[in-house]
Formats: structure tokens, sequence, C-alpha cells
């Protein structure tokens, strides 16, 4: 059973104890709070509205994050933060539900809304604890399982096998066995545990028993084998755990959520608020819209001056690579001649005789990039992300920095941290160094810095600085 299977279950819980507390709290108000004005009691108000009601805060309380990962969360955490959900969400119900109902006055309209709040949180707290309670009886039963595999065999991961063997059944994690380092070191673990073979054998060992977690424990900072680790887990639905050195700890890069978590640094991206994820498609979607309907006198200047420039067609189009390793087909102003790849892929550079004179505009403004919004607006792009690349070269990436990987599980964009500090890449070499940069985005992705990266892109623009 997978963590994200946890998340189901708790919406399902709490879906169900919505509805029975809306059905509960539409007999009080009828009955007891204002039985004069005759509510109607219809077969749709008792039964099938309630449905509506409870997938809502099935969808509150998942916008709050109470769905992600809930086996690692603190339950006091929970508690109060399930308070505040409770709160807001019943106020924007109640805006939406009871505009046009028979309540006689405010007091009693407080005391309706109250009463509501009271019971949506008891009930909440309730589907919280059913589902604690159930969690601890499958764990302690060794029904609901994490496999693991070390990496390492040395001290350090002696250590990680002993507070696994102590800690590791509260948080469900199962060691199936380690692997050996590319760095040979000292074998501790020889009789403890099962050998799985070496780190170059790790994606077997992965898919063939299923793991969901990987703890790189090897006895120093070993780069080589972490990017064999990377390498080989790339793709897979596998997390990825390092021991914290002493730079980690002063650095805040450790956290635990309670007491019982063993304390790791996650390598990749974390994944985001939900509601993070919610206001940035949000933002992407009208803010592509009102580019395309605002700069569309511009765009069919643009494509007048692209189409007297050369011969060819206006739009350029091409296959790149997004999210999830999906390809889809990018649109942009073509600024080359035709056939200008026609020896074979090959990345501009400066004085490029391939790109025609008001191609050479278009790229230096980034003007040639307006046709993306359409992208944007599909789902295949975002305002803000890594900019997507050719498989070509993403092979090419990959052989010499196989995190570039880390990339693809987020969509792609018209403009990122790496195109803001670093611009174009003419070399797989310069794609690598503009990496480094959307992988820092890719850790501290927030909505405040997908604004900022927008209004500097909109200054480089403005300042004419692209390539």
């Amino acid at each position: 059973m997978r963590r994200e299977f946890l998340g189901i279950v708790f919406f399902l819980t709490d879906f169900l104890l919505s509805y029975v507390g809306w059905v509960l709290f539409y007999w009080v108000r009828r009955f007891y709070l204002y039985p004069t004005e005759g509510l109607p009691g219809t077969l749709w108000e008792y039964l099938w509205a309630p449905i509506i009601v409870a997938c809502y805060w099935g969808g509150v309380y998942g916008l709050g994050g109470s769905y992600r990962d809930p086996l690692r969360q603190s339950v006091i955490s929970e508690i109060f933060n399930r308070v505040w959900l409770t709160i807001l969400g019943s106020l924007a119900l109640f805006f939406l539900a009871f505009l046009d109902d028979p309540i006689p006055n405010y007091k009693v309209y407080r005391i309706t809304l109250a009463l509501y709040v009271g019971m949506q949180a008891i009930l909440s707290w309730v589907s919280l604890g059913i589902m604690r309670y159930g969690l601890i009886k499958l764990l302690r039963k060794k029904l609901f399982r994490f496999p693991t595999v070390i990496v390492g065999s040395g001290p350090a991961a002696a250590r990680t096998w002993g507070d696994l063997k102590k800690y590791g059944h509260a948080l469900g994690y199962d060691v199936v066995g380690y692997v050996t380092p590319a760095q040979e070191e000292e074998n501790v673990l020889l009789g403890q545990a099962k050998c799985l073979g070496g780190v170059a054998e790790l994606e077997q060992v992965l898919v063939r028993r299923g793991v969901h977690h990987v703890i790189v424990a090897t006895e120093s900072t070993d780069d080589q084998t972490l990017q064999t680790v990377l390498a080989q887990v790339n793709g897979l639905p596998v997390e990825v755990h390092l021991l914290p050195a002493l730079r980690d700890v002063l650095g805040g890069s450790v956290r635990v959520g309670s007491p019982i978590e063993i304390p790791w640094v996650t390598i990749g991206p974390t994944a985001p608020s939900p509601w993070y994820e919610v206001a940035k498609r949000g933002m992407d979607v009208v803010g592509s819209l009102m580019a395309l309907v605002v700069l569309a006198p511009v765009m069919a200047i643009l494509a007048i001056l692209v189409r007297l420039s050369s011969p060819g067609p206006v739009i350029f189009r091409q296959e790149r690579i997004g999210k999830n390793g999906r390809p889809f087909i990018i649109y942009k102003f073509r600024t080359m001649y035709v056939d200008a790849e026609k020896e074979g892929p090959a990345l501009s550079r400066e004085g490029d005789p391939r790109i025609t004179p008001i191609g050479r505009w278009l790229r230096k403004t980034r003007l040639d990039e307006l046709p993306q919004f359409w992208n944007v607006l599909k789902g295949d792009m975002s305002l803000v992300g890594p900019r997507p690349e050719r498989a070509y070269y993403i092979n090419q990436i990959v052989k010499k920095a196989s995190e570039y990987k880390q990339l693809l599980k987020v969509r792609p964009g018209i403009t990122s941290l790496g195109m803001v500090k670093y611009g174009y890449a003419s070399s797989v070499e310069e794609m690598i160094e503009r990496m480094r940069y959307d992988l820092i985005y890719l850790a501290n992705r927030s909505f405040l810095l997908d604004i900022k990266i927008l209004l500097y892109t909109i200054l480089r623009v403005l300042q004419a600085r692209g390539k």
C-alpha cells in the first residue's frame, strides 16, 4: 500500500462524517432552531444535497494539506489545523448556502453558524481519531508496510538499521535489505540484514521489491554513490533520504513532525502546499488568457513581420519534454530560416547565421515566446517553471548530471529562475549550469517567488537582454 492511498482513505472518512453531520444539522435547523419558518423537506435536501457539502469539506481539508502524507503529520498540529479550516470553510459555506435561508434574525444566524462549526470540527476530529487508531492497529500488526532499502554497509548503515528496527515500525518502514555503495567500505551489516547486491543494481531491486524508500547511509559524502542512486531512482515513485551531516542540522534542513520520526534529509523537490498548486494553476489560466487577449494585436503584427522576413511558416513547432517525461508540442514565432537544422540538432549561439534579422530582435526581447501562452492555457506548461528541452539534449545532460531528471517532476515554464539568473544556454554545459538555479527553484517554490520571477522577466523583456 502506497502512502498516497492513505490520503484517499482519509478523504472518504471525512466525506462520510461530513455527510452525516450536514444531515443532522439540517434536522436540527428544521425542527429546533426555527421550525415555524417551514424549511422544505424534499428528498434532495435530505439525501443528495449533503453529498455536495461532503465533497466541499473533502476539498477544504485536502487543500489544507490533511491528505498529504498523513502518516507523518503531527496529530496535535492537525487538530489545530482543522479548527481553522473548519471556521473558514463554514463561513464560506454559510455565505453560499444560506443567502436565501429564512433565518429570523442575526442572533439565530450566529447561533446556527456556531452550532455547525462546533459540530463539523468535532466530526473532523472523530474522523482523524478513527484513522489514526486504525493506522496504529495496522502498523502494530505489520499489515501496513513501506519496503525500504539501505544504501551502505558500514557503521553509519548499521546505525540506520538499528534506528529502523527501534522506531521504524511506528512509521511503517520495513527494511528488505541493503545494497553496497560505489566506494568500498567495511561491511558491518553482514549477517544482520540481507545484501541485495551493489548500488549499480539498485533499479532492479527497487522494481522487484516494490521499494518505497531508499536511505543513503554511507560513511562519508560519496558523490559517486549518490549520483548512481539518483540515476537509478529517477522516474520511479521512490523517496530518497540521506543521513544528515552537521551542516544540514545547523542549516535547518533537518525537520521532524513528531518525536518518533527519524531525522533524515529528503532528496528531491518536496511537494508544495495544495493551495499553492491551485493558486499557481489559477494564475496560469488567468494570466495566459489575459495575455492572449491583450497581446493579440501585438502577436498579429509580429506574425506579419515574421512572414515578410523570410519564406516559411509563422509559427515554429517543436517537440519538447514536459512534466513526468511526457512530450508535447511547443509553439514559438519562427526566428530561424527554414531547414536550419538539416544537419542535425544544434543550439543557437552568438552571431548564429541561421537566425533571421527579425528573429534576432525577437530573441533579444523574448517576444518569440508569446505563442507559448497557448501551451500554458492547455496545461502543457506553466508561466513559471524550468525551461522544457528536447529529448536529444536531455539524454546528453543526464549522462553528466543525472539530477536533471528532478526538473521533469513539475510543469515546464515560459520563464524560470534559471532564465532570470543565467539566460539562454548555447551548450550542454551551459544547460547544466542553468539547471542549478532551477533545482534551487524547486526547493523554494512559492506563489510569491513565482510572482517575483515574472516581474524580473518583464524587466528583462523591456531591457531586451535576451540572446
